[in-house]
């Protein structure tokens, strides 16, 4: 079961992702989930640096608790949906979806309006640090 979760509301200003990572990071240590912390922090520096990026609007955070796990959902003012693209590995940016698909135990991405809701699930942290590579990279992009 899904429980409630309070909404953050940031502006399009650099400081949205440091204020989201503090915001999760809190959440988590609330709830004693100290093992998730660093897996959903970086899940949710990465969603909202790209929707600070690429939608330029107010971003909004929730983190909530789902089963033994956390479901972070971040919405933006942008339609355009996350895919995957074809990069070059000399790339500084377009590592997103996979970093998502990697890390998290799952992620997706709905219409919200005129905007879209990015959203991420994660239930162990599984050796997260061990467990992805940056091998294929280069083909994806958030």
């Amino acid at each position: 079961m899904i429980g409630s979760a309070e909404m953050l509301s940031l502006p399009p200003r650099l400081e949205a992702a440091t204020q989201a990572r503090r915001h999760v990071r809190q959440k988590l240590v609330a709830w004693e989930l100290d093992d998730l912390v660093d897996p959903v922090v970086l899940l949710t520096s990465e969603v909202v640096t790209n929707a600070l990026l690429h939608a330029g609007t107010v971003i909004t955070v929730a983190v909530r608790r789902d089963g033994q796990g956390v479901r972070v959902e971040v919405g933006d003012g942008s339609g355009v949906q996350p895919v995957q693209r074809r990069r070059s590995t000399t790339a500084t940016t377009g590592r997103g979806v996979q970093l998502l698909e990697s890390v998290s135990d799952g992620w997706g991405s709905t219409a919200a309006g005129e905007g879209k809701l990015v959203w991420f699930r994660v239930v162990s942290a599984k050796m997260w640090a061990s467990s992805f590579s940056v091998v294929g990279w280069a083909e994806a992009e958030l």
